[in-house]
């Protein structure tokens, strides 16, 4: 019975989640991107404290489905990026999500989306030339 329920529930719903996954390399790592997820690329993250107050200040923003990751929000400090998890059906402000970032003073390389479940779409930003 167990094996059943496995097979025609639990099996179809994890399938159905890869398939709406897509993956990037990013800092070399391989990250996958659900849908309802945004991912940003941050350089300047050089500790758990940084990526704290990130966190915390991101997992503020409306439509974060605050249910997932911590208070909504991952942030790797090893290979710089973050992840929102959005609310389904409602996204967040990804401007104000980057200005955020910019204000705390770290730099946003790139924002990562997978609306559908079925593209990545790709933001880039020119980085900042170090100032000497």
């Amino acid at each position: 019975m167990n094996s059943n329920i496995i097979h025609r529930f639990i099996l179809p719903i994890a399938l159905l989640g890869l398939i709406s996954a897509q993956t990037v390399a990013l800092n070399d790592k391989t990250i996958t991107i659900l849908k309802d997820e945004v991912v940003l690329e941050v350089r300047g993250l050089v500790c758990s404290f940084c990526a704290m107050g990130l966190q915390g200040g991101l997992s503020s923003l409306k439509y974060v489905d605050k249910k997932k990751y911590n208070n909504g929000v991952f942030v790797d400090v090893e290979y710089q990026y973050a992840v929102i998890a959005e609310k389904s059906n409602q996204d967040i402000d990804i401007d104000e999500a980057i200005t955020m970032i910019t204000k705390s003073g770290y730099e946003v390389l790139s924002v990562y989306t997978n609306r559908t479940g079925e593209k990545i779409e790709v933001r880039k930003f020119e980085a900042k030339k170090d100032e000497k």
